[in-house]
Parts: structure tokens; sequence; C-alpha cells
């Protein structure tokens, strides 16, 4: 993973500081406008020389920047093989699903012959400063190896990934990867970051996905103002997925498991809220499609009554199944199970003199009934005064009906927004449609990297609607210059990404902020 990324920024700014204003604004102004996105993402992201004269594998899209090498491996357990060896492996999969971020996390780099900008590969590498080429359509993964064409490569053979360009090399550079030079650009994009935070004046605030305390204090390092999205179905995998797939298929009856995952929860809470210390931090309730956190079939690690369980429980859509509200709902054992987390959390950081801010976000949302259940729940557990209720605006009918949400806050989910408005797939519309659509004129940018007007049209509605409730984004178009502007002219008062991307988002907000300064001028 990238490194030396802390040192672009000191201390979290006001994150509501008065803006400057005449001829300190025009010359904060001019210095914003003198640097560019990509200065930001080659401070923060490691390159490689000298790669050059490596010839070019397979092609696919550039999902998170930056440039990794290392052996290839295609499971979990080589991955994990490979690290103990000292060695950074590269991880080369069809796909990814949670159950591959322990491979991930000790990964140089990786690639999928499947997925888009917004798939779960590219939105973790992106969270984590992990370079990754995503829809990279002519490997095909084998057992043991990949195979491009009529070559046949089997792991251990060395590979080199540029996220920037979308290619993947057969080799490696001579010298091995290595970040900007902190003592150099770093201290002179701090400062050009500080004079965008001053000018954006919080239009809007920049918060981080973070989750975990690690992914927080990283954010935090890199200037974010707040978590706006914690997705706590991802503090469950590796040795914590099996209890989650227990508790998930085999239901209330499971005390034990149960007791745990509260347990659990509550740790990573109290970590979290410690990590961001008097900063508010928006805890989504478990959002696990069950795709991918069931079981696979034949899966050895699991017994034979969980895999029939999981057959079971098996959905022809499941993005568009049990997951979010939807779990609460049928599960209020689940519910009140993650609300008693989060007041304990509350309670245990405050009576170690911190100060927690904590946010409940509801996901999936589709009827105001559903918040009004959620609600009615969270008021019976004892502690929970001072939590803020949220709704997640991801639904076309949430949006419609934003001004009928029981919510105190709304935060719009601009990937799974996009992929119903549009009716698009976030994991295969890129690798199969978005291609040919551009070269035929129909579109000229992926609707999961630029908003798409019309979700923009929906984010103007959702606030007009809100009634004066603050409204967030957390969709890694916060990142895109279009995006983050149209946001901030919506009234948008929140945008949320991953933390490697919190630079780029406090620049492209200053940026927006100075054109206005020299254009009033």
């Amino acid at each position: 993973m990238s490194g030396g990324a802390g040192s672009i920024t000191g201390a979290v700014t006001d994150p509501s500081p008065s803006p400057p204003v005449g001829a300190e604004a025009a010359a904060l102004a001019e210095q914003v406008l003198a640097v560019g996105v990509e200065t930001v993402e080659a401070t923060l992201h490691r390159g490689a020389a000298g790669t050059g004269h490596l010839s070019v594998l397979a092609v696919g899209l550039a999902a998170s920047p930056g440039t990794g090498s290392g052996p290839l491996v295609t499971s979990v357990g080589a991955a994990l093989d490979a690290f103990d060896r000292g060695e950074d492996p590269v991880l080369v999969a069809e796909q990814t699903s949670p159950a591959d971020e322990p491979a991930m996390r000790v990964a140089a780099a990786v690639v999928t012959s499947r997925g888009g900008l917004a798939s779960h590969a590219a939105v973790v590498a992106r969270g984590w400063g992990l370079p990754a080429v995503c829809g990279a359509e002519s490997i095909s993964v084998e057992d043991g190896g990949i195979r491009v064409g009529d070559r046949h490569l089997r792991e251990g053979e060395l590979l080199t990934v540029d996220g920037s360009s979308g290619e993947v090399r057969l080799g490696a550079p001579g010298a091995d990867p290595a970040p900007a030079d902190p003592e150099g650009p770093d201290t002179d994009l701090g400062m050009v970051l500080e004079a965008a935070d001053r000018l954006a004046a919080g239009r809007p605030a920049v918060w981080a996905n973070a989750d975990t305390a690690e992914d927080a204090e990283r954010a935090r390092g890199l200037g974010a103002q707040g978590v706006g999205l914690c997705r706590t179905e991802h503090q469950f995998l590796g040795d914590r997925l099996a209890l989650l797939q227990e508790v998930l298929l085999r239901g209330p009856r499971e005390a034990v498991a149960l007791s745990e995952l509260e347990r659990l929860q509550r740790a990573d809470a109290v970590a979290l809220l410690g990590a961001m210390d008097g900063l508010p931090v928006t805890f989504r309730l478990l959002d696990p499609p069950l795709h991918e956190f069931l079981p696979r079939p034949g899966d050895p690690a699991a017994g034979s009554e969980l895999l029939s369980l999981a057959e079971r429980w098996r959905e022809e859509n499941p993005m568009l199944g049990v997951r979010g509200v939807r779990l609460a709902v049928l599960r209020p054992d689940l519910l009140e199970l993650q609300v008693r987390s989060l007041a304990g959390a509350v309670a245990e950081r405050r009576a170690a003199g911190g100060r927690p801010v904590a946010r409940l976000l509801v996901p999936m949302v589709a009827h105001p009934a559903e918040m009004e259940v959620v609600a009615g729940v969270v008021r019976s557990v004892p502690g929970t005064e001072g939590i803020a209720l949220g709704a997640m605006v991801e639904t076309p009918s949430a949006a419609l009906r934003t001004a009928e949400l029981p919510a105190d806050f709304l935060s719009l989910g601009t990937n799974d927004l996009t992929q119903l408005v549009l009716g698009l797939s976030r994991d295969d519309a890129e690798a199969r449609l978005l291609g040919p659509y551009r070269a035929a004129g129909i579109t000229t940018v992926s609707p999961f990297e630029s908003l798409d007007p019309a979700v923009i049209e929906l984010v103007r509605l959702t606030v007009r609607r809100a009634g004066g409730r603050a409204v967030g984004i957390c969709g890694e178009q916060a990142a895109d210059p279009a995006s983050l502007e149209a946001c901030r002219d919506a009234g948008v008062v929140t945008v949320s990404c991953s933390p490697f991307r919190v630079p780029v988002a406090r620049l492209l907000a200053g940026r927006a902020a100075a054109t206005e300064v020299l254009g009033a001028g």
C-alpha cells in the first residue's frame, strides 16, 4: 500500500471557518488553482520508474492509482503464504468480495477480470491506497495461475500493475516502487490544501469512508473532518466471517454467536470513536449483500448444515435483496444488537474521558415506514440519546419521498443510487457496456466516476425536500470535479470518500470556491 501520505496535512482544519475576502482570497485562489488533481495523486500514491521496457500483458480500467509489483497469486491462501515469505504479492481474481480482503491487505496491487469503478475491488483498493486494475477481460483465472490468450502464467511469476493507466505488465522494475519524497512535494501540497480548506470554508466539509480505526486514523491524518460511512459488515472478514455467517443464517437461536458479535461490534466502535475523538462517526447498519457474505457452494470451511441454509438464502438478484433496512426489519434481534453495541461504545468512550460523536445510518431505505420501525427500536434501547439517526438515500423512492423520511440527517449513497436510477450494474456495466457506449457517443464518462445528470437532479431534489436537515453524499464521485461542484451547488453539506481520496476532495472543494472568488473579482 502507499506510504508517506500522513505528512500531507497537519491538524484537521476548522470544518466551518470564515472564508477569506478581498486580496487575501484572490491570492489563495491563484495558489489553489495552480495545483491539479494529478499532483495530489502523484504525492499520495507510489509509482515505479523504469517500467516502460516491460511488455503489456493486459489492459483494464484504471481503478485505483499507483504502481505495485510482486509475484502473482490467485487465492487468499497463496497471498498470505507469499506475505509470510516476505513478499508483497499481486492478487489476480475474476472479482473480489469481502472474503478476499485478507489477501488485499497484504497485496502490492490487485487485478480483476470483471467489475468496474464501483466494484468491491475498486472501492476497497481506493480506500487503502492500493493500486488496482479492474475489468481486464482478457485475463482468465485458472487453478494456480492465469491465462491471457495462449499464454499461461503460474503463481509466483512477477507482475507490475499500473492503477493509473490500467496496464498490467510482465515482470518487475529494477527498483522498488516508492512514494514521492515527503520532504519535497508533501510540504508545499500541505500549504495548498490548507488554502483550499480556507477558501471552501466547509462548503462542503470533506469526510471519509472508514471501516476500521486504522482507516479513520489515516483519514484524519489526511484532513478528514469526520467519518461519513463506516460499513460495519466489512469489520467481519477473515476469521470473523464465519461468525457473521452463523448469525445471518441460523437466526436468533444462536445466542452465543450473537453475544460475540455484539462484543466485537462494540469494541470496533470504541476504537473508531477514539480515533476520531470529537469528530462525527457515521455507523451504517449491517448491509451485507448475501452473495458476498454467504459461504460459496462446496466451501470446505463451512459445514453441511450451513451450506444447506446458505442455499436456501441464495437470491437471484442479491444487490436488490435482503440487505440493509430489509435485514433489520426481518431480524429485529440483530438490529437491537447493533444499537446496543453503539450505545455501549459511546458510554465507554465517555467514561474514559472521550468526546464521542456517533451517528447511526440506515441503508437501502425505500419506505418511510421502514425508518419508523428502526426508530422505534433505537428509542427502546437505553443510552441512545444524542445518537443522530440518518436515512441513506440510495433508492429513487427515498429521494422522491425525502420529506416523509423520519430522520435527523440524510446521506446519498451515490453508487447504488446511480445503479438504480440508470438500471446499470455497478459490477458489470463498465467492462461490457460503457466502452462501446463511449465509442458510439452515447456517453462520455462512467456514471460511477462522475454523477449522471439524472442522479444530480435527485441530489438537488433531496436537498430541496430535506427541510433544513443536513444532506451528505458518501459515494466515490465525491472526488470527481464535476460531481463535487454539482453537489456543492445543490447545497450538499458533506462529501465522504475513501481516505486516500480525501486530499483530492479537499483540493476540488477549494478549486470550486477559487473559481467563484476570481469570477466575482
